[in-house]
């Protein structure tokens, strides 16, 4: 990709730019010593059509105020999760090569905040969960995004045509079974470090890596 044209790459957060755990919720559950019965409840009744999703995220909110979660608490518990190895020069490499850089996640906004302190010099948007904190720093509301899931296809159809970008020239990289809608949508689609079977037969390309810099010849 040498030439000047204006190209969008779509970024999963979690096990993508993001490594140490699958899912930031269960990593955030555990934290917290939640019952991971009622987190399986809640995935169940979305899966089966019983719960919105927005509602599953305001359901995870209820319970995070009843353990009085606060922000700087929900941020010790991202310890164990670290930048990609190579995240940083790979970004750095695509905005020089006239890429605008988005994530497209069903994760928690803080993340970003914590890991990519500098993330809007580095990203054109984020679409992700925005949590909410009163001025005690408790944990009191949530933004669900509107684009997890078969939505992230439709976030990338969004954006190109906000930016009036042809399909071809959009690139997604992502590594679960949310993925799998938005890897069908873009033109150019990376399973990375993969955890889904399905994902992999989708994708345009397959990198079993945990280094991200290895989806480089495929942008």
């Amino acid at each position: 990709m040498k030439d000047e044209q204006t190209k969008l790459i779509f970024f999963d957060l979690d096990g993508t730019l993001t490594d140490g755990c699958e899912f930031v919720f269960g990593h955030v559950w555990d934290y917290f010593n939640l019952d991971h019965e009622l987190s399986k409840k809640l995935i169940a009744d979305f899966n089966a059509g019983r719960l919105s999703y927005e509602d599953w995220v305001k359901e995870d909110i209820r319970i995070f105020k009843e353990a009085g979660v606060t922000r700087d608490e929900m941020i010790r518990s991202f310890g164990k999760i670290y930048v990609t190895k190579g995240a940083h020069e790979v970004l750095g490499v695509l905005k020089g090569e006239n890429y605008k850089i988005f994530v497209v996640s069903g994760g928690i906004d803080l993340v970003i905040y914590h890991l990519f302190p500098h993330w809007q010099e580095i990203f054109e948007d984020i679409f992700i969960n925005k949590y909410i904190f009163d001025p005690q720093g408790s944990i009191a509301d949530a933004i669900p995004t509107p684009y997890d899931f078969e939505h992230k296809a439709t976030c990338i159809r969004d954006m190109a045509k906000k930016y009036g970008v042809n399909i071809d020239q959009t690139v997604f990289v992502g590594d679960n079974h949310n993925d799998i809608h938005a890897a069908i949508a873009a033109g150019t689609s990376v399973a990375f470090n993969c955890k889904s079977d399905q994902l992999v037969q989708v994708a345009t390309h397959h990198v079993e890596s945990n280094d991200l810099r290895d989806i480089l010849p495929y942008c």
